[in-house]
């Protein structure tokens, strides 16, 4: 989904929409178009939109208009997190929720959903989540970037008071933007669709029993200031990645320069040029230099050639302060080290990045806990605090962001097993092994059809007990 640029007030006068709800719809807009520009800023950084912002010194502007060096390093620090937060499922305490979550992870594409709603997470501060009935008592989830929704924040209660998001837009015929066509608002008692049709805006109420608005936001790193939290590209990330794409254009220039030697004439009664490509006199075939009227020659000087070094130098300590601001190794950023890291050493560097992703699950974790169980109340038929207060410990499961090798992970485990012997009847070893939950499934699905004809062969009298009977008489 692109980014809409455009969101009239003309929604808050949509026909048949209640007078109550205007006002709410109007500070719904109003929210979304103040943090536009930010969003579409970062949005910028991520993708590499971002010109040299020459200060005039190290080039010409003329060489400036031409150069157009791009860095994607807010885009390495949104995905070296991202690719860290890996959703595996649901775990509950309750066979048959269990089968439900399944089903509902499966038919909403859950995992893919999830990582894409985390990238734009990521990138502009805070996702939403939002569910709906697709009105055969099947749960809709969907996700929705900061760019295409909006909310407002209930310090009383902790959570959205209301929220808007766009259901559906068109793009703008020759362009690129997009027009909101279909906008949903969300209320504690009921579920508002606005539609644009010949002109109007059109409003239609949906009855929500829930308890709760149908949507959850999902932040990153929010506090008690900033509820909807902040974005991983910060100012701080900007500032750098504009040095970094500086310095990228100086380094251009000066390998240009550096091919060419740096002649000099001195002595000369009048500056020397031939009126054509200044780089002429270095390239020619033959160069001459003619006496003046006195009889004079000047003297022709060459410079040492130019170094490269202090230029790569500084751009990698740039590359180490962007390391410093986001916590992911600053090899991701193209500077590495003369000498190979061990494996130690690289874990070490990992440590900071895992656990930002260890905080991150937490805190998302949450987010979908409170998803999976709108999703719950919709295929039961109740509301969201009965599915909650229900006891069956819904949490999400996540792969692990140390991404350990299975040779250290299955000794780890293996240690604990023999620690805690009861661990090895338990499904948490294979969550610790990182089994996905297909895998699970299988693993599940294999040991029944094992024990049941391991069962069939005593009842029949062929099974290894009855072999080794005989063998024994």
């Amino acid at each position: 989904m692109g980014i809409n640029k455009e969101l009239s007030t003309d929604i808050a006068n949509a026909y048949n929409l209640e007078p109550e709800d205007r006002r709410l719809v109007l500070d719904l807009i109003e929210t979304w178009r103040r943090k536009l520009p930010g969003n579409a800023k970062r949005e910028r950084y991520y993708l590499g939109k971002v010109r040299v912002k020459d200060l005039g010194i190290a080039m010409p502007a003329s060489l400036a208009a031409k150069i157009d060096p791009r860095i994607d390093w807010p885009k390495k620090a949104v995905h070296a997190l991202a690719d860290r937060s890996v959703l595996n499922g649901f775990t509950t305490d309750d066979k048959e929720t269990t089968d439900k979550l399944r089903a509902i992870y499966a038919a909403n594409s859950l995992g893919e959903l999830y990582r894409k709603n985390l990238i734009g997470e990521l990138k502009h501060c805070c996702g939403f989540w939002t569910v709906t009935d697709d009105g055969l008592g099947n749960p809709v989830i969907s996700a929705y970037p900061a760019t295409a929704a909006s909310a407002i924040w209930d310090d009383a209660q902790k959570e959205i008071k209301a929220g808007l998001v766009v259901a559906e837009s068109r793009e703008r015929r020759g362009t690129r933007e997009r027009i909101p066509t279909l906008v949903h608002v969300f209320k504690k008692d009921c579920l508002i669709k606005i539609a644009y049709a010949n002109g109007l805006w059109y409003a239609e109420y949906d009855e929500n029993s829930m308890g709760r608005p149908l949507m959850e936001p999902m932040a990153h790193g929010a506090t008690l200031e900033r509820p909807f939290g902040a974005s991983r590209i910060t100012r701080a990330v900007m500032s750098i990645t504009d040095d970094a794409i500086r310095q990228r254009a100086r380094m251009e220039v000066a390998a240009e320069s550096a091919t060419l030697p740096q002649m000099w004439l001195l002595g000369t009664a009048k500056r020397v040029t031939n009126g054509q490509n200044k780089y002429d006199a270095s390239m020619g075939a033959i160069n001459e230099v003619t006496k003046d009227e006195d009889g004079d020659v000047p003297t022709v000087w060459q410079s040492a050639q130019l170094q490269m070094a202090p230029l790569s130098e500084y751009f990698r300590t740039l590359a180490c302060q962007m390391s410093s601001v986001t916590d992911v190794p600053v090899s991701f950023f193209g500077a590495s080290n003369d000498n190979p890291s061990s494996s130690d050493a690289i874990a070490a560097s990992l440590e900071p990045l895992v656990i930002d992703a260890k905080n991150l699950n937490r805190d998302n974790g949450n987010a979908l806990r409170n998803v999976a169980y709108m999703a719950l109340a919709v295929v039961n038929d109740t509301d969201f605090a009965t599915e909650r207060d229900a006891g069956h410990n819904v949490n999400p499961r996540w792969l692990s962001p140390a991404y350990p090798s299975a040779v250290s992970q299955s000794d780890a485990v293996l240690k604990q097993v023999q620690a805690v012997p009861k661990l090895a009847n338990s499904d948490v070893v294979l969550e610790l092994l990182d089994y996905t939950d297909e895998q699970m499934q299988r693993i599940e699905s294999d040991n029944r059809k094992v024990q049941g004809r391991a069962i069939i062969d005593q009842m029949t009298g062929t099974g290894d007990g009855v072999d080794s009977a005989e063998e024994g008489a």
